[in-house]
């Protein structure tokens, strides 16, 4: 049965660069195990705005200080501005969210596996204005020294983390530079040297931090400036359009590369067929070394997934669903021209397999693990993956599936990115674009459809909500202000009403993409001449 389906779409370039965006750092100290913060800075690319603990009196010293930072932000000018904290996704969101819910009504936030993605305030009357407060680091999953380092902007600087952390310290603390225990990741030439900027000068930490926390904003502004200009000038996309590295990369691909009526969109049934067939990289340990002495080698494949997206061809036009072993009417044996697809099957391993090479997904007690099995079962597998675990001795029956077209639809992207890569002074901005893009695109389209859902609500209507047995609620967060942060899931008659969150996706090609890479991995593990220790998504530790 030919399956109805409609395909990813190419999207429009961006016709020009906007540069309407701000940092803001947040630091932090952790005393009895709670933490706190202490300072906040902004920079919107010519102003620096700092706040400081120590500047506001009584109990809730740290929630006015973090009200101020917001409201000072809260401006006309700064209307569609993208406000980009690093780290944000984990910590700085807890430390805001309780604020911005007192100061709006108005608080969005789009959360995906309890991190923060992107945190829309509205203000103004009628809602007329809006910021967006994204994390940086899912946009370039770096620390800030290394994106420094790599993007040829100006250093982090040094400052004693660990300092704060002690209760008997006052933010007011004016002598002698801290003790080098208290700086993390310095070494001790770059202690004495920072002593000597203050020979003959006491060290006032609220001047310290200030300096510090602009000098982190000034640093990522550079970084995130640097980093639009150069993806503008490759792709012609404007990052601010996408909170997420992994949003960009399928943005430039649609964009630049993708050619139409190609890349079939995947939902429904269809969806959760093959979603059990993609299980990721496969990851063992098969043996200890024989002694501590013992010399281990490890071996990486180069750019596994963007080499398995190049050379391996794609699941591609309308889905064709089967049932019955389809395999059994084959006449030839020629492998461009056995059926091609995702395939639920019967598997018995061989008795005498020493590095099982499918795996699959079962569920225990503590939740689902992925093995590599032996004896007999059913599963879900990409029918490549499946003739190649054949020539090793693997026996398997057809149910049922869905077969594809293939195609190559990733060369021109791979290529593009690889050669920019190689041509590009490793460190510099375009080698750190390339390789973090390279490995970016597959995974989006392997997104559930169904995305959990997120709001801000008073106690009372939070109430109505739990009684109403219309979601299903799936996490609660007080946000000790008299509103809640709730995520939950519509419910099913509401899905079935195709209220679906995310149509972009093609979970068929991120199952083959790494199955094709487990394939590619196969060579190593059945090698006959190696010893092998371990073996994970990407390489091997041999002797």
């Amino acid at each position: 049965i030919e399956k109805k389906t409609s395909f990813l779409k190419k999207t429009n370039k961006s016709c020009y660069l906007t540069n309407k965006f701000i940092t803001m750092d947040l630091e932090t100290r952790v005393i009895d195990e709670e933490m706190t913060s202490y300072c906040v800075s902004i920079y919107d690319g010519k102003t620096f705005k700092s706040f400081y603990l120590n500047d506001y009196e009584g109990v809730n010293a740290e929630k006015l200080m973090l009200r101020e930072s917001i409201k000072y932000l809260m401006k006309r000018k700064y209307h569609n501005y993208k406000v980009y904290l690093h780290n944000f996704s984990k910590f700085d969101a807890v430390f805001l969210l309780t604020v911005m819910s007192d100061l709006s009504d108005d608080v969005n936030p789009l959360i995906k596996d309890g991190r923060f993605i992107d945190l829309k305030l509205e203000f103004g009357l009628s809602k007329k204005y809006s910021l967006y407060f994204r994390d940086s680091l899912l946009l370039l999953p770096s620390s800030l020294r290394s994106l420094a380092k790599n993007f040829n902007v100006e250093d982090k600087g040094l400052f004693p983390y660990k300092f704060v952390n002690n209760s008997t310290i006052k933010l007011d603390y004016d002598g002698r530079v801290p003790d080098y225990k208290y700086f993390d990741k310095v070494s001790e030439e770059e202690y004495i040297s920072y002593c000597k900027e203050y020979h003959n000068k006491k060290w006032n930490l609220k001047n310290e931090t200030i300096k510090y926390c602009e000098l982190d904003c000034l640093v990522l502004y550079q970084i995130i400036e640097i980093f639009s200009k150069n993806i503008f000038n490759l792709f012609r996309i404007n990052i601010f359009k996408y909170p997420t590295l992994a949003s960009l990369a399928f943005a430039i691909f649609r964009a630049i590369f993708l050619e139409e009526n190609k890349i079939p969109l995947i939902l429904g049934e269809m969806y959760e067929f093959i979603k059990k067939s993609y299980t990721g990289g496969s990851v063992d340990v098969y043996k200890p070394t024989p002694n501590k002495d013992s010399k281990v080698y490890r071996y990486d494949v180069n750019s596994l997934y963007p080499y398995a997206m190049k050379n391996y061809p794609m699941p591609t036009g309308k889905p064709i669903y089967f049932e019955g072993d389809i395999l059994s009417k084959l006449i030839t044996k020629k492998m461009d021209e056995k059926p091609f697809g995702i395939f639920e099957v019967e598997i018995i391993a061989p008795d005498n397999i020493k590095i099982p090479l499918l795996q699959t997904r079962i569920k225990t007690k503590n939740g689902y693990r992925t093995i590599s099995p032996i004896g007999n079962w059913s599963g879900y597998y990409f029918s490549d993956e499946l003739y190649n675990a054949q020539k090793h001795g693997y026996k398997f029956k057809v149910k049922r599936g869905y077969l594809f077209d293939k195609s190559d639809i990733f060369s021109d992207y791979v290529d593009f990115l690889y050669n920019l890569k190689k041509n590009s002074s490793k460190g510099s901005p375009n080698y750190t674009i390339s390789k973090l893009l390279l490995n970016s695109l597959y995974g989006r389209l392997g997104m559930s459809p169904i995305a959990e859902q997120h709001l801000i609500l008073s106690n009372e209507k939070a109430n109505e909500l739990y009684s109403s047995n219309k979601v299903e609620i799936t996490n609660v967060l007080d946000l000790k202000n008299g509103k809640e942060l709730i995520s939950f899931f519509n419910s099913i008659s509401d899905l079935e009403d195709n209220n679906f969150n995310i149509k972009n996706i093609s979970i068929a090609i991120s199952s083959v993409v790494t199955a094709s890479a487990r394939i590619h991995m196969s060579k190593f593990k059945t090698d006959k001449s190696l010893n092998i220790y371990y073996t994970d998504t990407d390489s091997i530790d041999i002797d």
